[in-house]
This record gives C-alpha cells, structure tokens and sequence, in this order.
C-alpha cells in the first residue's frame, strides 16, 4: 500500500496550475478574431492545378485559349469573388460569381474562352471581392 502525503507546497501547486490554465483559456477567448478574407494575388494560365493554383502562369496567349485566373486570398469568412472579362474593345465579355468562405489561405478559379476565340489585342480581368477592392489583371493575345 502507498502512502499519499499532502504537504505544504501541494495544495500551492495545484492553485498555480489551475490560475495558469483559467488565465489561458481567458487570453484564448480576449484574442482579435483572425483576418477577414481578402485577396492576395491574381495568376493567369492555361490550366490550373488540384489546388486550383496555376502550373505556368502566363500574359500571353493565343486566340484559341481558355484563360483560367487563380486568384489568391487570404484570411477567413464569407464572400461574394467577382471576374469581369473585357476585350481588347473595352467591352465586357463576360462575368462570374462565386460565393466563397475560406477559413485558410486558398485558390479560386475562373475561366474563359469568347465563341469563335480570342481576337488578338490587349485583354483584362477585373477582380472584386464583395464589390469592393478592384484588382485588374491585364494579358495579351497574339
């Protein structure tokens, strides 16, 4: 049989551990909320990886291309990502909307090709999350 002895210095060491672990869990609970999602970086390519990162970022393509646009975010919550595709003309081509809510950095992915291709000439994407904080990413076709 084993004897327990409760000395002076027990009782002291369990009201350390204890205040130790309330102030933690208090620090836990005061802390800033993470980074709302934002967008971090825009790539243009020919395909896109599982990640939907792009494998060979490029500005250059040809008339028959689907151009994919990786855009890169940040942060974490809710958030509407919008792609505004406009020609060498000025005019808008096309545009899509995806509803997003990464809780770690992440890729998305979109993607176009205009009916007949391309024409050649200086193109953009325009980018906006939430209507706000436009971000243009300007590629040519040859």
């Amino acid at each position: 049989m084993s004897t327990v002895l409760v000395g002076s210095g027990a009782a002291p060491r369990l009201h350390r551990r204890v205040a130790l672990l309330v102030l933690g869990c208090a620090l836990a609970a005061c802390s800033k909320p993470g980074e709302p999602v934002k967008v971090t970086g825009i790539e243009l390519g020919t395909f896109v990886n599982d990640d939907k990162s792009i494998s060979s970022p490029s500005e250059t393509f040809a008339p028959s291309s689907t151009i994919y646009a990786s855009i890169t975010t940040e942060g974490a919550g809710a958030g509407t990502l919008k792609a505004q595709w406009v020609g060498a003309d000025g005019q808008k081509l096309t545009e899509q909307t995806q509803q997003i809510e990464p809780t770690k950095p992440a890729h998305f992915e979109f993607h176009f090709a205009p009916p007949g291709g391309w024409p050649k000439g200086r193109h953009k994407v325009t980018f906006t999350l939430n209507g706000t904080g436009t971000r243009t990413r300007e590629f040519e076709v040859r």
